[in-house]
């Protein structure tokens, strides 16, 4: 059975399928001596298929006999679990793992709650199974891991605190995992494992320091795998990935634990040398941005209900505000700050974009994502060391901030006017104090040398920020080689602006 055909079994979230697939599984089990007469039985019964049948003789007890008791039930989740400890091929791990799952079904047909709560019980228990034996998430192992998080994926949030438990062999395993690449090679498993990862913010376990880095580790190596293409499960709830990486970067930055990222991130951007620190958090304003993206083409395909939708989004605004506001002033360093403001218009807008068809039925979660924007725009506005990101908004996305105060006055929000900054305006500067790029006026200038072009350090930044960092003219790669600053340069702008500035002052005050 293929890995596809194993996810649609698992992955039901709603009473009718759950239906069908109890009638399914119901005649499987009646069907299993017939099946089992046509194939031809191995002289020397494995010990995996020896469970199995233990397994189908525990359905057919049940199911045939009428003794649906949950005795009876968890001896088949036993038997599965004692599958789990043989040395296991592939095919039989998937055959026993649908086999226990349809049973689940079949128990609970008639109850989402009590579905939901046996398939977390039943992912913790094979979780559990998978870290006791240390097993390295490669070859059919990615496949069967796959299987297990689906029964995880997008599950409600209480039921999972309720029933999923991490103890300390669990917690080794799926910290291995989401850091070694040993353990697992593909990275969208190890993005996965936030799932679990997130259920350590309520029990301390990130107070740690070592565990704490070895999460901050994973999260910058797997963040350039963090793009708008990736998504658990359209139409999710609860799990997902907004939430779960909401909830660590939040548990986090509130120890204490991404200080030295920042002021690494920061140290990198003014002395013009970019490292990962820097590119980690630029990559991570620019996620949320895709992924509102997302979320609009999702909602509009009907592939994500109106509620679920305002739930990521608001996921998607405490985490760009976290970023942007919380975290010192990295995101006020010249460069990075564009990255910045260019996701917050985005988001806004796109969320400006959605609210009107949602709030005839939904107004109250509305206010909620309408009230955490109204609350980002005024903490800019009103922050002394912020200043420099709200310039930006005034300078370079006018348009975009008067859009985004006409939609939010039209449900009684009321955002602050932003005015462009004047002293970037290039009417009458000398040609040579222009940014080749933005042709806005150069504050620090930085000569590109493979194209002997002049811009600015934001321009420059912004370019190294970039996954693969070019010259905008000539396509080649940007390095610590390929530009210098030029003092003599930026000492004439200083003078230029020195004069235009008292002559205006002049001209004002005769």
């Amino acid at each position: 059975m293929g890995i596809k055909e194993a996810q649609c079994d698992t992955c039901l979230h709603t009473h009718s399928s759950a239906a069908v697939e109890a009638t399914q599984a119901l005649m499987e089990v009646n069907n299993t001596n017939t099946n089992d007469h046509h194939q031809q039985q191995p002289d020397h019964p494995t010990e995996a298929s020896i469970v199995i049948n233990r397994v189908r003789q525990d359905l057919r007890i049940i199911y045939d006999v009428g003794q649906s008791t949950t005795r009876n039930y968890w001896s088949v989740l036993c038997s599965l679990m004692a599958l789990f400890k043989t040395p296991v091929s592939f095919p039989d791990y998937i055959q026993c793992f649908k086999i226990a799952w349809r049973s689940v079904l079949l128990r609970h047909r008639n109850n989402h709650k009590n579905i939901q709560f046996m398939r977390l019980c039943l992912a913790n228990d094979a979780l559990q199974c998978l870290a006791r034996q240390d097993i390295k998430v490669l070859g059919y192992w990615e496949s069967a891991v796959q299987v297990v998080l689906s029964l995880v994926r997008n599950s409600d949030p209480n039921i999972f605190h309720e029933v999923f438990f991490v103890n300390s062999v669990l917690k080794k395993w799926i910290l291995s995992v989401f850091c070694d690449k040993v353990m697992c090679s593909n990275p969208y498993i190890r993005l996965d494992m936030l799932m679990m990862i997130q259920t350590w913010c309520q029990n301390d376990d990130l107070d740690n320091e070592e565990v704490s880095e070895h999460v901050i580790a994973g999260l910058m190596e797997l963040s350039v795998y963090m793009d708008g293409e990736y998504e658990s499960t359209p139409g999710g709830t609860g799990l997902t990935l907004e939430l779960s990486w909401c909830r660590v970067i939040y548990t986090l930055l509130t120890k204490g634990h991404l200080t030295n990222v920042y002021k690494a991130a920061t140290q990198q951007i003014q002395s013009l040398s970019v490292g990962p620190e820097a590119r980690w958090l630029a990559r991570m304003v620019e996620f949320v941005a895709a992924r509102t993206t997302l979320i609009k083409s999702n909602l509009q395909s009907s592939c994500m209900t109106p509620i679920n939708a305002l739930k990521a989004l608001e996921c998607c605004l405490v985490l760009l505000g976290h970023l942007l506001i919380s975290c010192g002033k990295t995101f006020t360093c010249r460069g990075i700050s564009r990255v910045g403001v260019v996701s917050f218009t985005k988001v806004c807008v796109i969320v400006l974009e959605v609210i009107p068809a949602l709030w005839y039925h939904h107004a109250n979660s509305c206010n909620l994502v309408l009230t955490s924007i109204s609350e980002m725009i005024e903490t800019l506005t009103s922050s002394p060391k912020l200043q420099s990101l709200v310039q930006l908004l005034g300078r370079d996305h006018s348009k975009e901030m008067d859009k985004i105060r006409w939609s939010a006055s039209n449900f009684g929000f009321q955002i602050p006017v932003i005015t462009p900054d004047e002293d970037h305006v290039t009417t009458q500067c000398p040609e040579r104090f222009v940014d080749g790029v933005t042709q806005l006026m150069i504050e620090s200038p930085v000569l590109l040398q493979t194209s002997q072009v002049t811009v600015d350090e934001t321009t420059l930044v912004y370019l190294l920020l970039q996954k693969s960092p070019r010259c905008p003219f000539t396509r080649t790669t940007l390095d610590q080689h390929s530009f210098c600053r030029l003092p003599e340069l930026q000492q004439e702008i200083h003078a230029w602006r020195t004069i235009v500035s008292t002559t205006s002052h002049h001209h004002n005050n005769p």
